[in-house]
């Protein structure tokens, strides 16, 4: 899979997720890093076929966010964390 089909999924998946997301907790959710992590570790694992542990992701997607708060960049955040991901887990 190229690099822009994998990206494209993954921010599919990140998408799905923040709607599960919003779905299940109306978006009022301070513990949203380990819920997004719950539920979306298993599809990003096998698109990028890793072995993320959900604490991992947790974490990762809570410096995510700080970065992109800091960052703001002009992309929504899944395109940025989905690239991001793509170019591995330090933030």
């Amino acid at each position: 899979m190229s690099d822009r089909a994998t990206h494209h999924d993954l921010v599919g998946i990140l998408i799905r997720t923040a709607k599960g997301h919003h779905a299940a907790t109306e978006g009022d959710n301070p513990d949203w890093p380990a819920w997004y992590a719950e539920h979306a570790v298993d599809e990003i694992n096998d698109l990028l076929d890793d072995e993320m542990s959900v604490s991992d992701l947790a974490n990762w997607l809570e410096a995510a966010d700080r970065r992109y708060r800091v960052e703001e960049p002009e992309e929504s955040w899944p395109k940025v964390y989905a690239t991001w991901l793509l170019g591995g887990y330090d933030n």
